[in-house]
């Protein structure tokens, strides 16, 4: 039988898949550097990667932060025979994996990068929004920081102010400084409007592919106080700022999980050829995480069904069906919003 592998299956997005994969009537196994875990496995050791694979696994990567991780995870199991789902949000981790796509080829295996809220769920709403050539597509992240505020996620965001954001401005790739511009987008209520701030995501290599009319392709995050939002572009901007901000986050960290946002959400706003806004997301009053690991579990038990179709270095607009997404996020009580133009 197909096996389901979590690799990363004690951290808090991993632990989140293995959870609704079990809700979903699935068993997958959980591998961790943790104790306690089905097998003990370390994303970045070639040795236990090789002894938990097996060829047919479905293996979800849900090792973060992919700022600081390699391709061996996928070139061990794409030797082994197995497809691989990954939940990277990092520009560098998507373009490694394609990179790799001759090689998936001719191994006949699958792998679908950044199967996450970037970049399978963008697309998804870009294609509930029904935009068939649109100009620019920004994303924004809101954070219910109470749930999401991890050592990974954390280490994910320092990361980004280590250097220049990379996003697509006027057809190409250009570098700014991390959070150094702010765009508003107005999500549904329980979360209201957000004030966010520029940062990177794979989705500027993911989806100019996809939609060759993109002209501009950003992302924006707000951590839901601005006075933390203008810490961070110091950060970005100052190195003693930065060191300042590392040192504390893991005090940060616990307050965040104190006094931290409860609800959160993901949006995309996409402008078409004639210059009109289209706008849609999801929000939870708590759990909005699910929303990023949704596309995973869909992908993975698809590929256990034996339903799904796609094969080789999977698109992201083809990593997950826009209204099966939609009616499973709904019954997780999730709900979607969208303004059309």
């Amino acid at each position: 039988m197909t096996r389901i592998l979590v690799i990363g299956g004690r951290g808090f997005f991993g632990a989140a898949a293995v959870e609704l994969l079990r809700r979903d009537g699935e068993q997958p196994l959980v591998g961790s550097r943790r104790p306690g875990a089905d097998c003990l496995v370390d994303a970045e050791d070639p040795a236990s990667l090789g002894a938990a694979f097996r060829a047919g696994d479905v293996v979800i990567d849900a090792a973060g932060p992919f700022q600081r991780r390699s391709s061996l995870l996928a070139e061990t199991a794409i030797a082994a025979g197995c497809d691989v789902i990954d939940l990277a949000d990092s520009l560098d981790h998507v373009r490694r994996m394609q990179c790799l796509a001759p090689r998936i080829d001719r191994a006949g295996t699958r792998v679908l990068t950044a199967c996450s809220s970037v970049s399978a769920v963008t697309t998804a709403l870009v294609r509930i929004l029904a935009v068939t050539a649109p100009t620019r597509i920004s994303a924004f992240l809101a954070p219910a920081t109470r749930n999401t505020s991890t050592a990974a996620t954390a280490q994910s965001l320092l990361a980004s102010l280590e250097r220049p954001v990379r996003l697509l401005r006027g057809g190409r790739l250009v570098e700014r400084p991390a959070f150094s511009e702010e765009r508003r987008c107005e999500f549904a209520p329980p979360v209201g409007v957000v004030r966010a701030r520029l940062g990177e995501s794979a989705d500027a290599v993911t989806l100019p592919p996809i939609w060759p009319t993109l002209r501009a392709v950003d992302f924006w995050v707000d951590t839901r106080r601005r006075l933390l939002n203008a810490v961070f572009a110091a950060a970005a901007r100052h190195r003693p700022v930065r060191r300042l901000v590392r040192t504390l986050q893991p005090v940060g960290r616990r307050a965040a999980k104190r006094f931290g946002a409860r609800a959160g959400g993901f949006a995309v706003e996409v402008e078409d050829a004639a210059g009109a806004l289209h706008a849609a997301g999801f929000v939870h009053p708590s759990h909005s995480y699910v929303v990023a690991v949704a596309p995973a579990v869909l992908a993975a038990k698809a590929i256990r069904a034996g339903t799904f179709a796609a094969s080789g270095l999977v698109p992201a607009d083809r990593q997950v069906d826009p209204h099966e997404l939609v009616a499973w996020l709904a019954r997780a009580g999730v709900q979607l919003f969208s303004r059309r133009g």
